[in-house]
Formats: C-alpha cells, sequence, structure tokens
C-alpha cells in the first residue's frame, strides 16, 4: 500500500467524519425560563427524555426542593437527560404557540429556531403559519388554523411520524433510494394515514375531519379502513371518517413548496 494511497484514505475518512457531525449536530445544554403555569412535572414532561428523571435535574440545577421552582427561574437543561431534537422552526408568522408537554401544559409562543421533540405540539392562528425542518426528512409548512403534533420515532430505524389534528399542511419530504414500504415520514390524522418515501404533497381536514391529500409530486400511499390507495403525481384521494380512501382523482396544478 503506497503512502500517497493512505494519505488519501485519511482524507476521506477525515471528510466522511466531518460530514457525518454536520448533519447530525450534538446537543448543548439549554437554558429554560419557568413559566407561569409550569411545576417540575410539566418541565420534566416538556425537556426530559425520561421525565420520571427529574431528582437529577433538581440535583443539577443544586435546587433541594422541588417546591422551589417558580415562574422566572431559570433552569438548565444538560444533555444527558435532555430529549433528542425532531425538528426545528425554521420560518414563523402571526401567532404560532408551542406546547412541550404534549398539549397538557401552558402554551406559550413559538420562536424562530425553536427545538421540536417528540409530542412537541404547534397551533396556529388564523393568520399564524410555521415552516418545521424535519431532520433527515424534509419540510413541513403548518398553515392557519391548524393543530400539528410531532410524535417521533418508535425505533431508531423507523419513519418519523407526525399528526395533523385539524387544519392543513404542505410537505416537501427528500428523496431518497428506500424501496416501497420503507417510509421516511407517515402523517397520521383522524381520517387517514400518508405514507411518504420521497415527494411533495398536501393535507386538508374539513369540519368534520374528513380528509385530502394531494400529490404534487412523486408518490404518496394514503391508508384508511384498511384500504391503501397509491396517490401520484396531480392527483388526490378523498377520505371520509370511518371510511375507506375513494380512488384517486385528478387536481389542478399547484405551486411548488419553497422554504419562506
Amino acid at each position: 500500500m503506497t503512502r500517497s494511497f493512505l494519505i488519501l484514505c485519511l482524507i476521506l475518512l477525515f471528510q466522511t467524519q466531518f460530514l457525518t457531525a454536520e448533519e447530525d449536530p450534538k446537543l448543548e445544554p439549554i437554558t429554560i425560563t419557568v413559566q407561569k403555569g409550569e411545576n417540575l412535572s410539566l418541565i420534566s414532561k416538556k425537556y426530559l427524555e425520561d421525565s420520571n428523571r427529574w431528582s437529577e435535574l433538581l440535583k443539577y440545577n443544586k435546587i433541594p426542593n422541588p417546591n422551589l421552582i417558580k415562574p422566572g427561574m431559570n433552569l438548565v437543561i444538560p444533555v444527558f437527560l435532555r430529549k433528542p431534537v425532531m425538528g426545528v422552526a425554521s420560518f414563523v408568522i402571526g401567532k404560532v404557540e408551542w406546547n412541550g408537554a404534549g398539549g397538557t401544559g401552558p402554551w406559550t409562543p413559538m420562536k424562530l429556531g425553536q427545538e421540536l421533540h417528540a409530542k412537541d405540539q404547534i397551533k396556529t392562528s388564523e393568520k399564524g403559519k410555521v415552516d418545521i425542518q424535519i431532520r433527515e426528512v424534509g419540510l413541513i409548512r403548518v398553515f392557519h388554523d391548524s393543530l400539528f403534533e410531532v410524535k417521533g420515532k418508535e425505533t431508531p430505524n423507523s419513519a418519523v411520524s407526525v399528526a395533523l389534528l385539524k387544519g392543513s399542511l404542505d410537505a416537501k419530504v427528500n428523496k431518497s433510494a428506500q424501496k416501497q414500504g420503507d417510509y421516511k415520514l407517515t402523517i397520521v390524522n383522524p381520517s387517514a394515514t400518508a405514507g411518504v418515501r420521497g415527494t411533495e404533497f398536501r393535507v386538508e381536514l374539513d369540519s368534520k375531519l374528513n380528509s385530502t391529500t394531494s400529490c404534487f409530486e412523486g408518490v404518496v400511499d394514503v391508508n384508511a379502513q384498511g384500504k391503501t390507495v397509491t396517490v401520484t403525481e396531480g392527483m388526490a384521494t378523498f377520505v371520509e371518517k370511518g371510511k375507506a380512501p375513494v380512488e384517486p382523482y385528478l387536481i389542478p396544478e399547484a405551486p411548488k413548496l419553497k422554504a419562506e
């Protein structure tokens, strides 16, 4: 093995390690301010990967008694206790609120760059809109008057799952070489589930929580009541809650989704 070949291998190894680090940034400690209505239980649900490790959070912050936690107090959440980051808010306009305790805690204004974790919820007002960059998946745009949840992953290798509970969203999922059935993203709503490998599409809920899934590029598999239909580019399907999806039908051409 020549010296030049060894040098080339070392360079390639260094570049691979650098790219991996860029694609999978390490968590850092964060400092949070206790909000009105929050207690140790809610804070643990919001920020800790295992909410039962609240005693370690107290010890790390040198707080001898949980009753000493009051609104306005700053707490440091160390890396070893933090939830994995699923995504980041890359654009926020209008009134958009976040709930990190699965809807059980107080709603707080969502900020640009805010991290999102499994079970976090977002709701938008009639003029609110937010773009979410989901790590290793792509972009999700949640439109006005919507309720959205990041459900997370069942296993490290499974698809990222999110839920649309009200309103509408657009999504642009990065293309991949995954085989059929191996989804990068699943979107659950009250009437159906959409499985996606790499595409641009829209999910809309009406007042009765019936859903329309429109595909602008690529392929989306929509499942409800044991039936799956494959929706291709320029097509859509409608699902009445409690019923199977209708056969895909043509839709008007839609604009491409671009980051704000």
